[in-house]
Formats: structure tokens, sequence, C-alpha cells
């Protein structure tokens, strides 16, 4: 099983040297960054939906996994504000450092490595847990950002349903909305169009690791582990939220798979939209910037680790 994680690690390696020896640059990885977004992980969605028999059982399955995913994250963010206040994180960065402590990665990795290691059904309730994070990303993420300004601007029915928009929009939601269909209709896709989904679906997991990796080669290490708050951040991204929320989920009576993906699901180091939505709302990202290249280092180790116990465990 080590050799998978090997592997998958081996190739976030590879985009980091590639960007450290300039092979890579900014535009490049701006580009790869769409493909992988817009396309590829589209593509592999619909083919892996396409294929699921779905029932009763997984559409109930998923729409739990939604529910209990959402509960969480509101359970996390009220857990990373108190947490913040009471080490007296300074006002200027308590809301990234919130934000960058809870909002996981679930996308460009969480989807290549739940499809390695937990296959299909385990992908499909990733996605669950992905369409939560977009939405209470949209929701919660823009207003938390917004907190230090003098003036927040006012949530008007027009920005509520540009924030629903956004989330509709987003293109893993369209192509999970078309796996759906044609899962339950059962019409299947023909051969060839099956085959081109395919193809492009698998590049999507080592493009993902190459530009996780290449975004990680501007930081400066020796800096980041200096800073406490930073630290005490990916702490609380790998080791603490996710026994949290083992604790919050252990003795419900739910399938164990879903409690497993909502365990992994806040496993995996800060999302990099944190640090895009900091420069989009004039914040300074370097805080969020900071905290995902520590915590997707220290995951190197940490999530070949969770899966183990959460195969030992829980499954």
């Amino acid at each position: 099983m080590y050799a998978k994680y090997f592997v998958l690690f081996a190739i976030l390696f590879t985009g980091y040297f590639l960007r450290r020896i300039n092979f890579l640059d900014d535009n490049m990885n701006h580009g790869l960054n769409k493909f992988i977004v817009y396309f590829a992980y589209p593509c592999m969605i619909v083919h892996n939906l396409g294929t699921l028999e779905m029932n009763s059982r997984l559409v109930f399955n998923f729409l739990l996994m939604l529910l209990l995913t959402l509960a969480c994250f509101f359970i996390y963010a009220g857990y990373e504000y108190w947490y913040c206040r009471l080490r007296k994180t300074p006002r200027e960065l308590s809301h990234i450092v919130e934000f960058s402590s809870f909002c996981p990665n679930n996308g460009f990795m969480g989807f290549p490595i739940t499809l390695l290691f937990f296959g299909e059904e385990g992908l499909f309730l990733m996605l669950a847990h992905n369409a939560a994070m977009n939405f209470f990303f949209f929701a919660y993420g823009v207003r938390l950002m917004r907190r230090n300004k003098d003036e927040v601007r006012k949530r008007t029915p027009r920005a509520v349903i540009r924030a629903i928009l956004k989330v509709l929009f987003n293109p893993n939601i369209i192509a999970l909305v078309i796996g759906f269909l044609v899962s339950v209709t059962h019409v299947g896709l023909p051969g060839p169009v099956d085959e081109y989904l395919l193809y492009i679906g698998n590049v999507s997991t080592p493009m993902a690791m190459i530009f996780i990796g290449s975004t990680l080669a501007g930081c400066n290490l020796l800096e980041i582990v200096k800073d406490h708050i930073v630290i005490e951040a990916a702490v609380n991204k790998l080791f603490l939220l996710p026994l949290l929320t083992y604790a919050l989920t252990v003795f419900l009576p739910i399938d164990p798979l879903i409690k497993a993906m909502v365990v992994l699901g806040c496993c995996f180091p800060a999302a990099a939209m944190v640090s895009m939505l900091a420069e989009q709302e004039g914040e300074d990202q370097t805080m969020a910037s900071k905290i995902l290249f520590l915590s997707t280092l220290i995951s190197v180790v940490t999530i070949p680790l969770s899966i183990n116990i959460i195969n030992q465990v829980i499954l």
C-alpha cells in the first residue's frame, strides 16, 4: 500500500523540482490549474459516476454526507474562532488562520487520493464533501475574509444569488449532475466517449500532484517553521480536527464508509482557494500560503497514516 503513496508524492515533488529549475512558471501553472479544474476533473467525475449502479442507498448516502459535512464545517469554524481568540492571534491574521485551518484540499488532493484508495463509491462521497465545502466557502468564507473591514458589504439578495450560482456552476458540481443523470437513467455512455473521458480523467491525478508541488516551490521552509501561528494552524488542520471529527462521528449509526470519508475529508492539508480568496478580497495572502505549504508538506506523512488508521478503526 505504501508504494502507492510513494508514487503519488514522488509526482508532487517532481512538480516542486520542475518549478525550482524554472521548467514550470506562473503562466504554465495557471494553465495547468485551469485544465485540471475545468476539464480533467469533470471528465474523471462523469466517467466514474457514470459507471456506478445508482440506487436509493447511494443517493441517500450522498445527501447524508453533504449534510453531515456542512454540520462539521460549522463546528470547525466555531472551534477555530475560539482557538484563535484564546491564543490571542493578531486580529489582522486571525480570519485567514481560522479559514486555512479548517478548509481542506478535498478537491485537488482529495479526489485522486480517495479514488485511488477507496474506489468509485469513496470518490462519490468525497464529491459530496467537496460540494459542502464549496457552499460553505462562498457562504461563510467570503464573509469571514471581510470581517476586519471598516464597512462590511451588506448581504443583499443579489449577492446571495451570486454566491449560490458560483457553487452551482462550479465545473465539478456540473460534472456531478451529469454523472448522476447518466447513472440514474442507465443510459450509459457510448464506448468511445467513455474511453475518452477515462483517458482525460486519468491524467488528472499526476497533473494535480505536479500542480500542488509547483505551488509550494516559492515558499521558504526555514521562515515558515519559525512562525508558531503557522505551526499551530497545521497541527490543528492535520491532527486536532481529524480527531474531533472522529469523536463526532464514531457513534453515529451510519454507513462506515460515510464516517471514513467525513474523517478523511478533513485530513487533507489547507486548500489553495483560501489564499486565492484572500488576494481577491485585498487581504494579505502570505499567511494562507505559509499554512498551505507547511500542512501540505506534513501531509506527506499524515495522509498515509490517516488512511491506514481509517481502514483499521472505521472500516
